[in-house]
């Protein structure tokens, strides 16, 4: 019976013991209740993170281990006020250390989220992106992901940003070291306000990633102080043990030179301090950084200062020990009662924390452990003076190891999207997305539509390597939309990619085949240059035959077959050379050509006899155009003497014929002239003909003059329209008629005449008749209307006709009888008559003492009228009642509808019964039972 007896009091003794009530440490995670905190050890660092591992004690040796994975978890140790402070991360690693009496010993390792982002490694292009935007982007497919940014100065822009074969947490702290960027973790304290004091987080994980660079303010520790003392039994206030300075070497310059192809010069700057305590060499660190890593001196110089600032920093650095529960990496503290350092301030860089729980003597007994420190905390850190710059050492790039090909991409439907400086846009085989290339991958993960949009969305503008390229002169053949080529990159950084060729592949076969495996019948002598339309429909080509003693040069287009050719002529197949047409050259094109004049251009039918002219002879035109500018003269002398404004179209026009009837002193001579026959004063275009011009097009014609447009016609002009006729000015509209009418007739529609905001006249030296052969004549106005002849007059103004005449006034009618007044009894409506019914509502409810609903329970409803109701509730255990009397009720509910099932949880610990097959007595029953009963207690 003694084993049975020390079982029931170990059991007794654990309930008590137990707890996390009143402890120094104390733990929460995804399992409440299980564990209990007997020691921890942990590191939290600037520019790297916290890891903290916690071994706990647990009842139970069969703890689920997978749902505490990725779970959050809060680490809390009691302050010496009596607050806490708070340590939140995700479990990223939990192990079973053993049991011993009983009891289980567990390990759960605290990380903050961004431990996540080492388990992914990438290949991703981020496009025109600052640091802060590609931060976004990567952490925004983390649900655990809280950060904020504390950056003062703006961040340049990049055209792209590669991730290459790194994992997400390698890119990303590359990318803040490379901007003079650091990060800490702050963790939320906040209080939900229970009477437990339990810490309620505002983030997912409960801490936030925190991005500054070197100007921000960093925060103050919470207490903000800390007492440089001795540590024994008799002190109640944390202290700083120990506290000490650490010297060492470090550079004092940092030089750094970029090439830029856009500025054509190298950026380069100096950052430098000049320690003259140290009589040494200059210790500069020189970088031969990246091209067109700086866009000017000022970005450089910027650059060179974090990098020089991240280098120094382990230049003076303070060490110390102690128990201050409040120190924090990356946040500041006021050093008191040191007798060199009192009153100045310091930011932890890494602080190593270790503590054990104070869980009683009676535990260490349970657990035969005797050498258990009880209720002790101690840390050393790591700080530097506030106001030294805290910025990161530039970590090194990943390499792109060789040449890659890729394929040329651009705007839909279109065969080349290039730049000005000669560029293209590419797409890596190992860009996925909506469009890779084919056979490659659409899976994007949690990248959205990933960055393979296969069109000139994805990555930059991308230099096109030429085997001449000089200023303003070289060759150009920029590589069309899918075209494959070849791609190096500048100093392997797989952010500075150059096409530096072109590749024939399955889909491509060279233009000029030739030698083995071709039909040719040459061993090779053709070369050139070789297109082919986006529709595959037509080719071009720029053709060099260097055959011996039949060189020929050819420029052609399909279409319309147009071509020149020189030298020897042969009949042309592509890759094949034919029979002997001539020597000499050959221009022929089944289309149209193109005819254009920088100094003027004339367009002529006339035709003279024996050819006597000159190149822009317009004797004929500009004799045409004389009798147009007479005519129009005389009728804008008609305008003026009717008080119509005249033609200002018409001093323009003279103007125009002396453009192009410019004097001539070698007419047709046929002698030898110092300068152009008949030159235009500017460069106008004239077209005339001794018969007929035709303009004529099936669908839109459109004719503009900046200032005037003169038409003049010695007969007739005829305007029509199938459908609408619009004139429109922006001013003035006169339409003049030296003798015949002028008539506005429409033969279906109204006319309308309207002034908007003047007054509209009908004036006549003698008559104006208005006449509805049809119906009636309207005449509308919004206030008055007044017909007046002479000194006769008829007003219509609001609700009064007055008339007015120096005679008499007669009215005229064949009856006109006057009524007298007359009442009548009004019929009036009854109106309708009501009472309003008062209207009651009753909700019936029924769960169980756990909470869970009565499912389809019946129920009986008696009302204070004598009235019932009954029926079932529903599966939440409800029902609903409209209409029902005033007063108090009385209800009966039945039983559930669903059978009886014994309900156990599955997180209770099953025991096996140790006295099974065996008599006992009566007490040793009585006391197991209550044994079991109090670990079903610690288990809930």
């Amino acid at each position: 019976m003694d084993w049975i007896d020390s079982a029931h009091d170990a059991v007794a003794a654990l309930g008590k013991l137990l707890s996390q009530d009143a402890r120094l440490i104390e733990l929460d995670c995804a399992l409440p209740g299980v564990f209990v905190p007997e020691r921890f050890e942990g590191r939290e660092a600037v520019c790297e993170g916290f890891r903290f591992e916690v071994d706990c004690l647990s009842p139970s040796a069969f703890v689920p281990l997978p749902p505490l994975l990725g779970q959050p978890a809060a680490l809390r140790l009691r302050r010496a006020d009596g607050g806490q402070r708070v340590w939140h991360g995700l479990c990223t690693h939990a192990a079973e250390l053993g049991s011993d009496g009983g009891l289980a010993r567990y390990r759960l390792t605290l990380e903050p989220w961004t431990a996540l982002l080492r388990l992914r490694t990438n290949a991703l292009i981020f496009q025109d992106k600052d640091v802060l935007g590609v931060l976004t982007q990567v952490f925004a497919q983390y649900p655990q992901a809280a950060w904020r940014s504390e950056v003062t100065q703006p961040m340049q822009q990049r055209a792209i940003t590669t991730q290459y074969r790194e994992s997400d947490w390698e890119f990303v702290t590359r990318l803040l070291a490379e901007n003079g960027l650091a990060w800490r973790f702050d963790h939320d304290e906040g209080l939900d306000g229970t009477a437990t004091g339990r810490s309620h987080s505002a983030t997912p994980a409960g801490h936030t990633l925190v991005v500054f660079d070197r100007d921000a303010e960093a925060p103050t520790a919470q207490p903000g102080t800390a007492r440089f003392h001795r540590i024994n039994a008799t002190e109640t206030l944390d202290a700083i043990s120990h506290f000490g300075e650490q010297r060492s070497l470090a550079p004092d310059a940092v030089a750094m030179a970029s090439w830029d192809a856009a500025q054509v010069e190298a950026v380069s700057a100096t950052g430098e301090v000049r320690d003259s305590a140290v009589g040494t060499a200059s210790r500069e660190v020189y970088v031969a950084d990246r091209a067109g890593r700086f866009a000017g001196r000022a970005e450089a110089e910027q650059a060179s200062t974090l990098q020089l600032d991240g280098l120094r920093l382990p230049q003076s650095m303070q060490f110390g020990a102690g128990s201050e529960r409040g120190l924090a990496h990356g946040k500041a503290f006021t050093l008191l009662q040191h007798p060199e350092h009192s009153g100045q301030q310091f930011v932890p860089l890494a602080v190593e924390h270790s503590g054990a729980n104070n869980l009683g003597s009676g535990i260490v007994a349970l657990l035969g452990v005797s050498a258990l420190e009880r209720g002790s905390y101690r840390n050393r850190f790591i700080a530097v003076a506030k106001g030294i710059p805290i910025v990161p050492v530039a970590k090194a790039r990943p390499l792109a190891s060789g040449a890659q090909t890729a394929r040329v991409v651009g705007l839909p439907d279109a065969v080349v999207t290039s730049s000005r400086d000669h560029q293209v846009r590419i797409q890596f085989p190992w860009q996925r997305g909506a469009q890779p290339h084919r056979g490659g991958l659409t899976d994007t993960g949690d990248n959205g539509d990933g960055h393979a949009p296969g069109d000139h969305t994805g990555g930059t503008w991308v230099r096109v390597a030429e085997w001449l390229a000089g200023p303003n002169w070289g060759s150009h053949a920029l590589p069309r939309i899918g075209s494959e080529v070849l791609v190096e990159f500048l100093h392997a950084d797989i952010d500075q990619p150059v096409v530096t060729g072109q590749l024939f592949n399955g889909d491509v076969a060279p233009p000029y085949a030739a030698g083995i495996d071709s039909s040719a019948n040459h061993i090779g002598t053709l070369s050139g240059l070789h297109t082919q339309s986006l529709d595959a429909s037509g080719t071009q080509q720029w053709l060099m035959d260097d055959a011996p003693g039949q060189l020929r040069q050819r420029l052609h287009t399909t279409l319309a077959d147009s071509r020149v050719e020189l030298g020897y002529l042969v009949q042309h197949g592509n890759a094949h050379r034919g029979g002997l047409r001539g020597q000499g050259f050959d221009v022929a094109t089944l289309g149209w050509g193109n005819l254009r004049g920088g100094q003027g251009v004339l367009l002529s039918t006339t035709a003279r006899g024996n050819a006597a002219s000159t190149q822009l002879d317009t004797a004929e035109a500009v004799s045409q155009l004389r009798g147009a500018e007479q005519t129009a003269q005389a009728l804008s002398e008609a305008l003026g003497q009717h008080n119509v404004p005249v033609l200002q179209a018409n001093e323009p026009q003279s103007a125009l014929i002396e453009v192009v009837d410019a004097p001539n002193a070698d007419s047709a001579s046929g002698e030898q002239a110092d300068t152009s026959p008949n030159p235009f004063s500017t460069a106008a275009l004239l077209t005339e003909g001794p018969d007929s011009l035709a303009f004529a097009t099936p669908k839109s014609a459109l004719a503009y003059a900046g200032s005037h447009l003169h038409l003049t016609a010695q007969d007739d002009t005829h305007l029509a329209a199938g459908h609408t006729f619009a004139g429109v000015s922006g001013g003035h509209v006169a339409l003049f008629a030296q003798k015949g009418p002028i008539r506005t007739i429409a033969a279906n529609d109204p006319v309308s005449v309207q002034a908007h905001a003047g007054t509209l006249e009908l004036l006549a030296d003698q008559s104006v008749t208005v006449t509805a052969t049809d119906e009636r004549i309207d005449v509308l106005a919004k206030e008055k209307i007044v017909l007046q002849a002479g000194q006769t007059a008829i007003t219509l103004e609001g609700g009064d006709i007055t008339f007015a005449c120096p005679g008499d006034f007669t009215v005229k009618a064949s009856e006109n009888p006057f009524l007298g007044g007359d009442s009548v009894a009004a019929d009036l409506i009854g109106l309708p008559r009501s009472r309003n019914k008062m209207q009651s509502h009753l909700t019936l409810k029924r769960n169980y003492c756990d909470g869970e609903p009565t499912e389809n329970a019946e129920y009986l409803v008696a009302f204070s009228d004598g009235s019932k109701r009954q029926g079932k509730l529903n599966k939440k255990g409800i029902a609903e009642l409209d209409d029902v009397p005033s007063g108090p009720v009385n209800v009966q509910f039945g039983e559930d509808a669903r059978a009886y099932k014994p309900h156990r949880s599955e997180d209770t610990e099953q025991l096996d019964n140790p006295l099974k097959g065996r008599r006992i007595d009566a007490e040793t029953a009585i006391a197991l039972f209550a044994a079991a009963q109090a670990i079903e207690e610690l288990n809930k």
